[in-house]
């Protein structure tokens, strides 16, 4: 009975200190952003409901970073990301899905994700979605402006 007490404590104190959630976009692409005790937050592809930080394709950040997450049909497994800071990205699994920096090559992925003449982040071709996260205040819309 101890012993259950005491998971149970551990639980709920992990449940509570912790914040995750799950922003999904219409056509079922989904990140999760968890925010955990120690100012790092983890970006997963998918619905992650692990007790314990991802093994395996992963964005590692602040809980106070601000960044852009891209997909499109062009490269069908990637995760194209803008962020304010410099983040660890874990690429271990590219079978899945892989996180490409935006800034590593932008001339290319201009070509991929935004229309020609784009002026704004949200001038993104048909076939290209975007979710823009506010981590801190765990807010998120789409590339036409709605809350996800």
């Amino acid at each position: 009975m101890m012993l259950f007490s005491v998971l149970f404590f551990i639980f709920l104190f992990t449940w509570y200190g912790e914040s995750r959630s799950f922003v999904c976009l219409n056509n079922g692409k989904c990140v999760t952003v968890w925010k955990t005790y120690n100012d790092i937050c983890y970006i997963v592809p998918g619905k992650y409901y692990g007790l314990i930080r991802p093994s395996k394709n992963f964005i590692q950040s602040t809980n106070n970073n601000n960044l852009t997450i891209y997909f499109t049909s062009e490269m069908p497994k990637a995760f194209i990301f803008k962020s304010e800071v410099s983040l660890k990205i874990n690429n271990d699994d590219q079978k899945e899905s892989v996180f490409y920096d935006y800034n590593q090559d932008i001339t290319k992925f201009d070509k991929v994700l935004y229309k020609p003449g784009a002026k704004r982040i949200n001038d993104v071709k048909a076939d290209a979605q975007l979710i823009d996260i506010i981590i801190h205040d765990d807010i998120a819309w789409d590339k036409n402006g709605k809350m996800l």
